[in-house]
């Protein structure tokens, strides 16, 4: 079951959007890379968890400005909504 509990601007939306395609794209990355080539293994390595800590962190301030209930969101990028995801 799910429920709307918030509908995002849209920069709030843009700006999450944004660091997810990131986050996926450098996932997909991740299976092209060799860990041989220590050199852009470990910019990747850098640039992914820059990524990831920027993604997860929208979500805990977004969250928190809102007082958003419950722990897992997923957003419907067609309409801005936040769907509180039941676990």
């Amino acid at each position: 079951m799910s429920k709307v509990i918030w509908k995002l601007t849209e920069e709030e939306k843009v700006e999450i959007l944004n660091l997810y395609e990131r986050k996926i794209a450098l996932e997909n990355l991740s299976n092209l890379l060799n860990p041989d080539n220590e050199k852009l293994y470990n910019k990747f390595v850098a640039d992914y968890g820059k990524a990831l800590s920027e993604f997860q962190n929208w979500w805990a301030r977004t969250s928190r400005k809102y007082s958003w209930e419950g722990q897992h969101w997923r957003i419907d990028f067609d309409t801005n909504e936040v769907i509180l995801e039941s676990a």
